[in-house]
C-alpha cells in the first residue's frame, strides 16, 4: 500500500531510552510531509500532463494515421486519374490519328472519285461533241449534194418551164380563129377574113386579136410569175432545209409537186394540139 501524508502525519513512535528529539522529528517530518504533498501535486500535475500530452499524441498520431490515408488515397486517387487520363488521352489520340486518317482517305477517295467522274464527263461530253460534229458534218455534206442536185433538177425544171413558155406553138395557138378553118369552109373563111379586114381598118387590131394579145402577154406574164414564184419557193425551201432536217421530206413534195405541174402543163400543151387539129 502507498505511503499517504496522511499516513505519515498520524504515525507515531514509542519512547525508548536514549530516543531522538520528539520535537525535532516531528519538525522533520512536517518537513516531510510538505515535500512528499508537494511531490504527490507535481505527480498528479505531471500526470495530468502526461495524460494530456498522450491524448494529444493519440489525436495526432490519430490525425497523422489519417494524413497518411489521406496522402495514400490521394496518392492513389492521383495516380489512378494520372493512369485514366493518360489512357484516355492516349485513347483520344489514336481516336483522333484513326479519324483523321479515316477522313483523310475519304476526302482522299472523293477527291478521286469526283476527278474521275469529271474526267469521263468531260471525255464523254468532249466523245459526243466530236461525234456529234462528225454527224453534223456527214449530214451538212449529204445535204449540200443534196442541194446540188436539187438545184440541178430545179435549174432543168426551169429551163424546161421556160421552152415552154418560149415555145412557138403559142403563136400558132394565138392565131386568129379563122385560120384553123379548112378549105370546106372558105365561104366561113372569107367572111371572117372580111370582117377582120373592116376591124382592122378602124382600128390598130381587131378585138380579137387585142383579146388573143392580151391573153398571150397574160399567159407568158403569169408564166413568168409562176416561175418566178415557184423558184422563190424553191429558195425558201433549201434555206429551211439546211436550216433543218425535218423539210427533207417537204422539199421532196416540192420536187414531185414541180414535176407534175411540168408535165400538167405539158399535158396542156399537148391537148391544146389536139385540139386545134380537131378544129
Amino acid at each position: 500500500m502507498a505511503l499517504s501524508p496522511i499516513d505519515i502525519k498520524n504515525k507515531t513512535f514509542s519512547n525508548k531510552m536514549r530516543g531522538y528529539n520528539q520535537d525535532e522529528v516531528d519538525d522533520f517530518l512536517d518537513q516531510i510531509i510538505e515535500d512528499f504533498e508537494a511531490t504527490l501535486r507535481e505527480k498528479k500535475e505531471t500526470e495530468k500532463a502526461l495524460k494530456h500530452a498522450n491524448e494529444k499524441l493519440t489525436y495526432f498520431n490519430e490525425l497523422k494515421d489519417a494524413l497518411n490515408q489521406s496522402i495514400i488515397v490521394a496518392q492513389d486517387t492521383a495516380d489512378k486519374l494520372k493512369d485514366s487520363a493518360e489512357k484516355e488521352s492516349e485513347l483520344t489520340l489514336n481516336t483522333a490519328n484513326s479519324t483523321s486518317a479515316e477522313i483523310l482517305r475519304r476526302s482522299n477517295e472523293e477527291a478521286e472519285t469526283t476527278v474521275s467522274e469529271a474526267k469521263r464527263k468531260a471525255n464523254e461530253i468532249i466523245t459526243n461533241a466530236q461525234t456529234r460534229a462528225t454527224v453534223l458534218a456527214k449530214e451538212t455534206d449529204e445535204l449540200k449534194t443534196k442541194t446540188k442536185e436539187f438545184h440541178r433538177k430545179l435549174s432543168l425544171m426551169l429551163e424546161s418551164q421556160l421552152e415552154i413558155v418560149n415555145a412557138k406553138d403559142w403563136d400558132s395557138l394565138l392565131l386568129p380563129f379563122s385560120a384553123y378553118i379548112g378549105e370546106d369552109h372558105q365561104e366561113v373563111k372569107k367572111v371572117l377574113d372580111n370582117e377582120a379586114k373592116q376591124t382592122e381598118n378602124k382600128a390598130p387590131e381587131t378585138a380579137a386579136e387585142a383579146v388573143l394579145t392580151e391573153e398571150k402577154v397574160e399567159v407568158k406574164d403569169n408564166a413568168t410569175k409562176e416561175v418566178e414564184v415557184k423558184a422563190d419557193k424553191v429558195v425558201e425551201t433549201v434555206k429551211e432545209e439546211i436550216k433543218t432536217d425535218s423539210t427533207k421530206e417537204e422539199v421532196k413534195e416540192e420536187e414531185k409537186k414541180e414535176v407534175k405541174g411540168s408535165k400538167a402543163m405539158q399535158e396542156a400543151m399537148n391537148l391544146n394540139r389536139k385540139n386545134r387539129k380537131k378544129v
